[in-house]
């Protein structure tokens, strides 16, 4: 399966610029886009803190295909970056990165995976050296509404108004509305059904299967309770 990741970002890389480049990329290689997932948790944080996207993780099966724009869609820490590389290429998932045409697969030349870190690592020093008031560029600052961000994304994509979203969580709608054009989430949502609108294909459901696990994402047995839970 061909998998599309999508991340808001508020830096230079908006969402048409990820989207066209994606597209791009898809279609030079010949890779039908057959569903796309929003990724939402916060990339500076570990991965293990990361329960939504550890789902994510889980939910991949052997010989998947994952498109990104680029490796900021991971993670904004290249230690991050090689856990996750980890991840996927234990379970002989390709990882496709758009924005510098480059497909990392299981029978990839380590250098070829080790010159894209070390270049990711220069460029996250360069993007630390321009801070601007205590706060780097591009960092958004938190928000009362991100613990909300899934489920308004959920709303969103079934064309729900603001006006009704925030009487559903009720919040106010013009805060709402702010938060929603600062994360550009509306955006995300239209990119997200373009993309699949481009496929060939319609979209499918994720499997859950997958031939091997890494550590990070593996949920242990708790033979106290008889059931599985994360760690």
């Amino acid at each position: 399966m061909n998998i599309v990741l999508l991340k808001t970002r508020s830096n230079d890389s908006s969402m048409v610029v990820q989207q066209k480049q994606i597209l791009k990329y898809a279609h030079h290689h010949d890779l039908e886009i057959n569903t796309t997932e929003i990724e939402n948790s916060d990339p500076a944080l570990e991965l293990e803190e990361r329960k939504e996207f550890k789902g994510f993780l889980r939910s991949l099966s052997k010989h998947d295909h994952i498109i990104i724009f680029d490796l900021l869609t991971f993670s904004n820490n290249v230690e991050e970056l090689v856990k996750i590389f980890e991840c996927l290429l234990t379970r002989s998932i390709s990882i496709h990165i758009a924005d510098v045409n480059t497909c990392i697969h299981v029978d990839s030349k380590p250098l070829i995976l080790l010159d894209l870190l070390v270049k990711q690592r220069e460029f996250i020093k360069q993007l630390d050296k321009e801070k601007t008031q205590g706060r780097p560029k591009g960092r958004m600052s938190k928000s009362k509404f991100d613990i909300h961000r899934p489920y308004v994304i959920e709303l969103l994509e079934k064309k729900t108004s603001i006006s009704e979203i925030s009487k559903i969580l009720n919040v106010s709608r013009t805060s709402l509305k702010d938060y929603v054009n600062s994360r550009g989430l509306k955006e995300l949502v239209k990119a997200k059904f373009s993309l699949l609108k481009s496929s060939k294909q319609q979209p499918l459901t994720l499997k859950s299967s997958v031939a091997k696990e890494c550590s990070l994402i593996k949920q242990p047995v708790d033979y106290t309770e008889g059931t599985t839970h994360e760690l």
